[in-house]
């Protein structure tokens, strides 16, 4: 985790990206927390179904959170959610990728994957050797993946794709939605 490597999350790039090379995904690295938790947090049911969906997967120092919608992807809306831990969050649409960490609902670092240098937070830059060193800085790398090694970097949270292939808790974000 420590030293993840965009070569150790290429795969779950790869799992988000679809048959034309547009990748649209919003993955949260959660420490310390179970996925009954995490999902606990959300008032997330598992089993329940909806437009939206998250999955919650156990993974070593806590929980990957992955999501089809973007309700989690602004965590700061849900300051609740991410009491007493540190969460790193890498969401990608079409238009924009970002990466937020935070601990204990404070803001340490915000930026967009294509500008580092119009970061935000408490500490904005308390990663730049991890971002240099998979190549965030410039935008000149394989971005998602080297994204997600720094969340799990950042957060010590790890997810292998043996973790990814169990089964998750898998429940509704409709709820996290102000349109329904």
């Amino acid at each position: 985790m420590g030293g993840a490597t965009a070569a150790d999350y290429a795969w779950l790039r790869d799992r988000w990206t679809d048959g034309v090379g547009t990748t649209v995904l919003c993955v949260n690295f959660v420490a310390g927390l179970s996925p009954d938790e995490a999902l606990r947090r959300f008032d997330v049911t598992p089993g329940a179904s909806g437009e939206f969906t998250i999955a919650a997967y156990e993974a070593t120092g806590g929980t990957v959170l992955t999501e089809t919608g973007w309700a989690t992807g602004n965590s700061r809306q849900y300051d609740p959610l991410w009491a007493r831990t540190k969460a790193a969050t890498v969401q990608v649409d079409i238009k924009d990728a970002e990466f937020t960490f935070e601990v204990n609902n404070r803001l340490i670092t915000t930026f967009s994957l294509f500008s580092y240098r119009f970061r935000e937070g408490d500490d904005p830059d308390r990663f730049i050797d991890d971002v240099r060193e998979l190549d965030l800085l410039d935008a000149s790398g394989d971005l998602v993946p080297s994204a997600l090694a720094l969340a799990s970097r950042a957060t010590g949270v790890g997810l292998s794709r043996n973790q990814y292939a169990r089964p998750s808790l898998t429940g509704s974000t409709d709820h996290l939605y102000d349109f329904f």
